[in-house]
């Protein structure tokens, strides 16, 4: 498999003309006539927004398919593998940016850590406002000098709208989501009597679900006014205090069972969320 470095190595490999500078770079892909429909599984060093419309049969990371005539966005995140077939040239822009760029500059959203499948479907009045905002900063690009600032600025209102658009996303498409809340819920309830004896983690759930970690906590949150984590730990209180309820076990093995490796772990968070120990709890 093929990592690539170098932002001049890689816009090479794909059809583009190389960047002005290796931390960013801003790329509309009508502006391309040789771009390579085809490639086997890739890396890069950096965070890739790709922003795509009027896409016949584009392949993504593997098995997610994009074959559809409104436009949608996604993220490719450092050293994520992928690749992309299609049948004929697309259209749209993307943008690369250095993980480096955007830690100087404090910038994190939670979407750059979603997988390529899950894409953002954008309606016809965010495909027009994304548009412009991206006209806007290869406008700025294109100049002779720069700014880099001004650049950043751009790049965060693009991703601050983004995150609104993935909000409307959550909303429109609430049956499915639905669906992803009442999954978690139904492996939450059964996690204990699954055998299960290490403390449950969003991570466990995400994988279960087949979803990255961020999208999984951004679509849980919204859909129930809580974090997943948050969920988590009210159903170990639950646990927690039905097997308090009997005497058959000391509180350090039933803390033991619920996954905490110290009784003292288990008392702290029995006492956060109880306002008593489970000493007291027990009587």
């Amino acid at each position: 498999m093929t990592h690539f470095k170098s932002l001049k190595e890689f816009n090479h490999y794909v059809g583009y003309t190389a960047p002005k500078k290796e931390l960013i770079d801003v790329v509309k892909y009508d502006e391309f006539e040789n771009l390579r429909l085809k490639s086997e599984p890739i890396t890069t060093d950096w965070y890739m927004m790709a922003f795509k419309r009027n896409v016949t049969g584009l392949h993504c990371f593997g098995s997610t398919e994009f074959d559809r005539d409104a436009a949608f966005l996604y993220f490719v995140k450092p050293n994520q593998v992928f690749e992309w077939d299609a049948t004929e040239p697309w259209k749209g822009y993307h943008m690369l940016i250095s993980p480096v760029m955007l830690q100087e500059y404090n910038i994190d959203f939670s979407f750059f850590q979603y997988e390529i499948g899950e894409a953002l479907f954008l309606t016809e009045d965010e495909q027009q406002q994304l548009e412009t905002l991206y006209e806007q900063i290869l406008t700025e690009y294109k100049k002779d000098t720069y700014e880099l600032d001004l650049l950043i600025a751009y790049s965060n209102l693009i991703f601050t709208y983004i995150g609104k658009c993935y909000k409307r996303q959550f909303e429109t498409r609430q049956p499915l989501y639905n669906k992803v809340v009442m999954t978690f819920k139904k492996e939450l309830n059964k996690y204990y009597s699954d055998g299960n004896t290490q403390l449950p983690s969003v991570n466990y759930f995400a994988e279960k679900l087949n979803l990255s970690v961020n999208y999984f906590g951004d679509l849980i949150k919204h859909h129930t006014g809580k974090t997943a984590s948050e969920l988590i730990q009210e159903k170990i209180i639950i646990e927690a205090k039905h097997q308090l309820q009997s005497y058959d076990k000391s509180i350090a093995e039933i803390g033991y069972n619920l996954g905490f490796d110290y009784p003292t772990y288990f008392s702290r968070l029995f006492k956060k969320h109880t306002g008593v120990t489970p000493s007291q709890y027990r009587g």
